[in-house]
């Protein structure tokens, strides 16, 4: 053991001075490190948070919530008995002043509300919520988000309209201590006492509308209060939840979504093991003498290996500690920021794991990727002082890949970062098929550099002598073209995946707002305000179009004579349908948007048995056929429906549409509403919002584009997160390529001192250099192009399910820069090769 230790030993004190050749080697580890050790750090404090905060973010020990309908007055006082209880309303409506109007996410409270936690306002001198809403001098109160101030132009103290009433703004609105479990809002927040909503005249049963029961138990057992809810009550649609449930979708959102940008970070670090590599070889390849001297000295194979190793670890570990630094201080500076954002609690904290973690994928990408080439310096002989070299003593063939000694330490550290990924992400087959495709990219590039060398190496000599040298220095023995191919093919991959994402997912944003979709969506309409509506309409000079459908609302009671809460769990985008009623309606034709992909539309005069068509995707997961029977009831009424049909919507091409339609004569006499959309000119969207707003107080109705712009800016956060990260990669890239070109520096300078005596002149060797470079460029650029682009589709095909539509500007854009930078790079690199004077460079070569 001591002899081991003595020769780590030496290893150590031979890096002396040699750190300057490792920057790339350091930088690279650094980048992939810190984007891991930041992305798992911040999403450990997420998850941390959620599950501490788990009861404030519900409200309460229980949650009784009810979409559409209020719950009864037998079932209010059920659930009154259990503890303390504050009962929410969320509802749009429309806030006016100063001839301007907006949309509210309005919540209307009790006056003992919150339960748990508190409403954060400003100033921060302000009364307790319940002062600031209470009636004064016969004007409610409310407090409203910034935003709403902004738009309407008022200031905390004026008065606004909601619905038929005005409210006094008495604060902004900063953060509510539930804000985390609220999900998506299509309005500005806005808090009001639930007592107001009568006088304001505001419709509180409809489709968005939701009411929340929030208890503090006098008995701590949550689990047996809501068994109790459950058995008193077993026909009642409401959705009973406890701390962990309200938890668990922030934490299933933030869990995937840290996931994704743990394998992004881990592109970066496969990019930079490369780099790694890279920056090995060069090593080895400059201290080839002095290990043929310590191989003629008598030093084994073994000991070359402990001798480098010990280096490559200590520089490894070098660069995982600056990393770690780097993961460090960006998980400090985001929480804050986050913490803002998600109405969470995140104070700056540091995750002892995650760091670990980011060490652990920075040592081991470190060891696999230095492996092969330490490898081959255990394969220089002692003869190799004695002639020149063209590195190729160094380069393993597949018998020496195949030796136990290269074969188990590789496979062994390949499993344990495989093992790590699943560790860390706890999905083994997202991990996996990000392994596979991780290997066939690597695959791909190797054999796309290798058979660029076998076409130049068949190809007759061309009589250009610049084009000819330029070739020939492809693919010759030692070439660094494998290396070079495989570091910016790699990089550019993945920033034209990230970049072709973004894209996409913001066309299908700007796509919904086509020339067919409509400017505003009518909700929750009452029957007899249509009329009025339909005349208003008319005769306002900027609308084209007002198209109705009926709403009602119904509770899926069972699929194929199976109760509906007994299949199981379903995909969370249908999950909706089943927590209590759901939106449906009725048609005699098929609506626009609409394509049937599975059965027969029914006749416009179809009178017959009652039948549904179905949006295509409820047919998967729930198993159903055409022809299968599904149990709904409407309005009290059981109504036992056949499959008709399955439709596949495009919700873009702005036609009324449900999952659920039923047949005609069924439930046209159910108590309904109606919901519209309203068509209009080019560019008189804000002048017939400012009217139907003055008309129709009490209407709710959403802004496309203003609910467009809310998704856009989700989009864009998430996007921009992915794209920070993922631009360590390129950078990564960038300094992998530099490093490939200074494995091969010392054969380029001989190459020109022979160019040099031959009579070529510095242009001449200068325009070789060009052609080299960009022959190698343009092929990663065309390889990195088609795996960029194949990862793109798979991801949004298979994982996101939205449309791919390649950007063809934006792929030739990043392939010229591409092959621009392996120019600029490779000549910047190898620039000292036109410096070289011939008689010098032969002497060292004779001596």
């Amino acid at each position: 053991m001591s002899r081991y230790l003595g020769w780590m030993r030496i290893g150590v004190l031979d890096l002396r001075g040699d750190i300057r050749r490792f920057i790339i080697l350091l930088a690279c580890l650094a980048l992939g490190v810190g984007a891991i050790a930041a992305v798992s750090s911040v999403g450990a404090a997420l998850q941390a948070a959620v599950q501490r905060d788990a009861r404030v973010i519900l409200g309460g020990d229980i949650e009784v919530r009810e979409r559409g309908n209020d719950i009864t007055p037998e079932q209010r006082k059920a659930v009154e008995a259990l503890g303390q209880t504050a009962r929410v309303v969320d509802i749009n409506a429309r806030a006016s002043a100063n001839e301007a109007s907006t949309l509210l996410s309005l919540r209307a409270v009790s006056d003992n509300y919150p339960l748990l936690g508190t409403v954060t306002v400003a100033p921060e001198n302000a009364q307790p919520l319940g002062a600031l809403l209470a009636v004064r001098d016969g004007v409610p109160g409310a407090v409203v988000d910034q935003g709403v101030l902004d738009r309407l132009g008022v200031a905390v103290g004026d008065t606004i309209r909601i619905g038929d009433a005005d409210f006094a703004v008495r604060g902004t609105l900063v953060a509510l201590p539930d804000q985390a479990a609220q999900g998506f809002q299509l309005g500005l927040p806005a808090v009001i006492l639930d007592s107001a909503l009568a006088e304001a005249g505001l419709q509180q049963q409809g489709v968005l509308s939701r009411f929340s029961y929030k208890i503090l138990l006098a008995d701590d057992d949550a689990a047996a209060a809501i068994k109790g809810l459950e058995t008193a009550f077993p026909e009642a649609g409401w959705n009973l939840r406890q701390p962990e449930d309200a938890a668990a979708n922030l934490k299933r959102f933030f869990d995937l979504f840290a996931r994704f940008l743990t394998l992004v970070g881990l592109s970066s670090l496969l990019v930079g093991g490369v780099g790694v590599s890279n920056a090995i070889s060069a090593y080895i390849t400059e201290r080839r003498s002095s290990i043929a001297t310590l191989r003629s000295l008598g030093a084994t194979s073994a000991r070359v290996m402990v001798h480098f190793l010990t280096q490559v670890m200590v520089l490894s570990f070098a660069g995982v500690v600056l990393g770690l630094m780097l993961g460090a201080a960006t998980s400090l500076l985001a929480l804050p920021v986050l913490s803002g954002m998600l109405g969470l609690d995140l104070a700056p904290s540091l995750d002892a794991r995650s760091l670990l973690t980011a060490a652990g994928f920075g040592l081991l990408i470190g060891f696999a990727f230095a492996l092969l080439p330490l490898r081959g310096a255990q394969k220089l002989k002692p003869a190799s002082l004695f002639r020149a070299s063209d590195g190729g003593e160094t380069r393993l063939g597949w018998r020496d890949l195949a030796d136990w000694r290269t074969a188990l330490p590789l496979l062994g550290a390949l499993i344990a970062i495989v093992g790590l990924a699943v560790f860390t992400t706890g999905s083994p087959w997202l991990v996996l098929w990000y392994a596979f495709g991780a290997i066939i990219a690597f695959a791909l590039l190797r054999a796309a550099a290798w058979l660029l060398q076998v076409v130049l190496r068949l190809l007759p000599p061309l009589p250009n002598t610049t084009l000819r040298q330029a070739f020939k220095a492809i693919h010759r023995s030692g070439s660094v073209a494998p290396v070079v191919v495989l570091s910016l093919g790699l990089g550019l991959a993945l920033l034209l995946m990230i970049t072709l994402l973004d894209q996409n997912l913001r066309s299908q944003i700007d796509g919904a707002v086509a020339e067919d979709a409509p400017a505003f969506v009518l909700l929750d309409m009452p029957k007899d305000q249509v009329p009025l509506v339909e005349t208003f309409a008319k005769a306002d000079p900027g609308i084209k179009t007002l198209a109705t459908i009926p709403m009602l609302r119904g509770t899926i009671e069972t699929i194929k004579d199976t109760a509906a809460k007994d299949i199981g769990p379903v995909p969370d985008d249908i999950a909706d349908m089943f927590e209590g009623d759901t939106a449906l309606s009725w048609a005699r034709s098929l609506p626009q948007g609409s394509t049937v992909v599975d059965g027969t539309w029914w006749p416009d005069d179809y009178s017959g048995p009652p039948l549904v068509s179905l949006s295509t995707e409820l047919r998967a997961p729930l198993g159903l056929a055409v022809g299968d029977s599904i149990g709904i009831v409407v309005a009290g009424r059981p109504i036992a429906v056949t499959v008709a049909n399955f439709r596949e919507i495009d919700w873009r091409e702005g036609g009324l549409n449900f999952r659920l339609l039923f047949s005609p004569g069924v439930i046209e006499n159910a108590p309904q509403t109606v919901m519209g959309s309203i068509d209009v000119l080019d560019g008189a969207a804000p002048e017939v919002e400012s009217r139907l707003s003055k008309a129709f107080p009490t209407l709710n109705f959403l802004p496309v584009g203003d609910a467009l712009e809310r998704i856009e800016a989700i989009l864009s956060s998430l996007a921009n997160a992915v794209a920070l990260v993922g631009s360590l990669a390129v950078v990564s890239g960038v300094l992998v390529l530099a490093g490939a070109m200074a494995v091969g520096r010392k054969q380029r300078e001989a190459d020109a001192v022979v160019m040099k005596v031959l009579g070529a002149t510095r242009r001449k060797v200068i325009v070789a250099f060009v052609v080299e470079y960009g022959v190698l460029g343009a092929l990663a650029a065309a390889m990195g192009a088609g795996l960029g682009v194949a990862a793109t589709w798979a991801i949004l095909t298979f994982v996101m399910e939205i449309p791919f539509a390649p950007n063809l500007t934006t792929i030739a854009i990043v392939v010229a820069g591409a092959v621009v930078t392996t120019i600029a790079t490779g000549v910047l690199t190898t620039w000292s090769a036109m410096s070289v004077r011939p008689a010098r460079q032969l002497r060292a070569d004779i001596g």
